[in-house]
């Protein structure tokens, strides 16, 4: 049924926001459970829509990340999911039942499961970057870290998720260059900064990378410091920014932490009543397979939920 405005009406028992690992698992236990489910992929790229090699992803040696999302979305199909793309524009989430609208839909559903990952940047503010990505620029230093092993690659950011990544970047055996990003004071604590001097990695502090340049890959990058440019050999660029989570779940009564994640217990429960968590927006463990396992406790959790109304 669609109103005059051309916007379709869909109702659904469990609608689950977002199409990454912990979203399509979540999918394919609610559908199989019978509930009629129904999967909100926005147009931004799951990060596994990048391309990159999967080796830590059980039961395959080596997988795409492509693929495997492929996979999730196959699966989670079968069992009658239904996967529709559109952008959230505002959430109802402290009601029963739950409101969403989009861009192209207003969805009614009885519980609702938030999976929306850790959005990638909007606006990549280094020339090259956006060229680049998945051909040396990366986002995420313990998916694409292992394939960087005995080479030269920078460290972009100066927070203490950015000093954790250039710290696992090094122990995974790369050869790491921290440099501070954009902003011009470092907000990493000291006994980080400590622990990365005591590895002897790199730093330029203060630091602005200005290019990244290659062709078809990674090549350099040209960095500023109190006004001289310099440019360095590396194969890689490691981005790690301060992404907030959308204004809309604060909106929506959703607790989030100091970090802008969701906040959730073991059970996958945010702090409203029939609204669950999965995935990188918890800013958990970060993997795709802790995402899918997310996925899976919070659909467990959200069909016992219906099971009682």
């Amino acid at each position: 049924m669609s109103s005059d405005t051309g916007i379709k009406n869909i109702k659904a028992d469990l609608l689950v926001i977002g199409a990454g690992p912990a979203g399509l698992t979540a999918a394919l236990y609610g559908a199989r459970a019978g509930q009629k489910t129904v999967v909100l992929e926005g147009r931004a790229s799951s990060r596994l829509d990048i391309g990159y090699e999967l080796e830590n992803y059980p039961g395959f040696i080596s997988i795409t990340s492509k693929e495997l999302l492929n996979k999730f979305r196959e699966h989670a199909r079968h069992f009658g999911a239904e996967i529709i793309k559109s952008d959230v524009i505002e959430m109802s989430l402290a009601t029963e039942p739950k409101y969403v609208s989009t861009t192209d839909f207003f969805i009614e559903a009885r519980v609702v499961i938030l999976a929306t990952g850790k959005p990638m940047p909007k606006e990549r503010l280094i020339p090259g970057e956006e060229s680049l990505v998945g051909m040396g620029v990366s986002y995420c230093a313990t998916c694409d870290g292992p394939l960087y092993r005995g080479i030269t690659v920078a460290g972009v950011g100066n927070s203490d998720e950015a000093a954790e990544d250039v710290l696992a970047l090094h122990q995974m055996g790369c050869r790491v260059l921290w440099i501070s990003g954009e902003r011009k004071d470092w907000k990493a604590s000291e006994s980080l900064l400590d622990e990365v001097r005591e590895k002897n990695i790199p730093i330029y502090p203060r630091a602005v990378v200005k290019e990244i340049t290659g062709n078809q890959k990674v090549e350099k990058i040209v960095i500023e410091k109190e006004g001289k440019k310099e440019e360095i050999d590396v194969a890689g660029v490691f981005i790690f920014r301060d992404i907030p989570t959308a204004p809309m779940f604060t909106r929506a009564g959703i607790t989030l932490d100091h970090r802008q994640c969701v906040t959730t217990d073991r059970t996958q429960k945010t702090s409203l009543e029939g609204v669950f968590v999965a995935g990188d927006v918890t800013c958990g463990g970060m993997q795709v397979v802790s995402a899918a396992g997310e996925g899976c406790v919070a659909a467990l959790e959200a069909v016992k939920y219906l099971r009682k109304k």
